[in-house]
């Protein structure tokens, strides 16, 4: 960030206005830094630059701005304080650096809400319902993740990659399937790849549907990630959204519900990948 210098000393009407833009967006960060940080330790607000390596701290994905805004802070110290006379500054910034400080100052003041990410419908599941009809709505709506109730309340997350787990949780071992009977339509000793071929007629069946009667509860009552998930308000941000992800990378989905309460009907599910779009949007 290369400021543009001036060996005659002599500040022109360009100059200027990159100034007032550029004084204009750092000190709109600084007040909304504040705002966000809360900013009162003993009646006095924090510095600029301790301001950005808190949130830089609390926020991953705000931390690619750290160096630049350190730097921005040093040059409105130049600004400020080493100024000839009135009106002669001795480092004017260059539009590039005044554009790229705007940008931060919208991303900060002007965050994206998180429901414009979210998928907006949500199909819950009762956690008495069978594993069959979490099967049924795969199939039926596509979807992997389904927020639980029970008794009115979400209380826990069901994925399909939650059912396998549940699946492998058993005793694989000591899963023996009966033999297959002579004249049956099954595969070779070594399977030749066709899937719908590696059991005999009516033996996949069987065990789908042994599975489908399995309760939910039951699968979520062996998924150590059934509580890979949060719960935020409508007015949530996505910035919101990844200071969770942040402090979790593990959650699998955040739910949105009107005020964020677990007794409320979801309004939105969003997922790592929604994030992460928006992420690869802003660079």
């Amino acid at each position: 960030m290369p400021p543009e210098t001036r060996a005659n000393g002599h500040t022109t009407n360009d100059d200027r206005e990159r100034i007032d833009r550029f004084e204009g967006a750092y000190n709109r960060i600084d007040r909304e830094m504040g705002r966000i940080l809360d900013d009162t330790r003993d009646g006095r607000r924090r510095g600029f630059a301790s301001s950005v390596r808190q949130i830089a701290a609390q926020r991953r994905h705000f931390a690619r701005h750290l160096d630049f805004l350190l730097e921005a802070g040093e040059l409105r110290n130049a600004l400020v304080h080493n100024r000839f006379g009135a009106v002669e500054y001795i480092a004017v910034p260059t539009m590039a650096t005044v554009e790229q400080l705007e940008a931060i100052d919208e991303e900060l003041r002007k965050p994206t809400p998180l429901r414009a990410l979210a998928a907006r419908e949500v199909v819950t599941v009762d956690a008495r319902d069978r594993v069959g009809r979490v099967l049924a709505l795969v199939q039926e709506k596509g979807y992997v993740r389904f927020p639980v109730r029970l008794d009115g309340r979400i209380v826990a997350l069901l994925t399909a990659s939650g059912v396998l787990r549940w699946i492998a949780s058993h005793d694989i071992d000591a899963c023996a399937l009966p033999p297959v009977a002579r004249g049956s339509r099954a595969v070779p000793s070594k399977p030749q790849g066709k899937l719908d071929e590696t059991l005999p007629v009516g033996e996949g069946e069987r065990i789908i549907c042994t599975i489908a009667s399995v309760s939910v509860a039951e699968v979520l009552a062996r998924d150590h990630r059934k509580d890979e998930f949060a719960i935020l308000p409508r007015d949530a941000t996505a910035d919101d959204a990844l200071g969770l992800w942040t402090k979790n990378p593990r959650l699998e989905a955040v739910i949105i519900t009107e005020r964020g309460k677990a007794d409320e009907a979801p309004l939105g599910i969003a997922t790592a990948t929604d994030l992460i779009k928006l992420l690869e949007q802003r660079g």
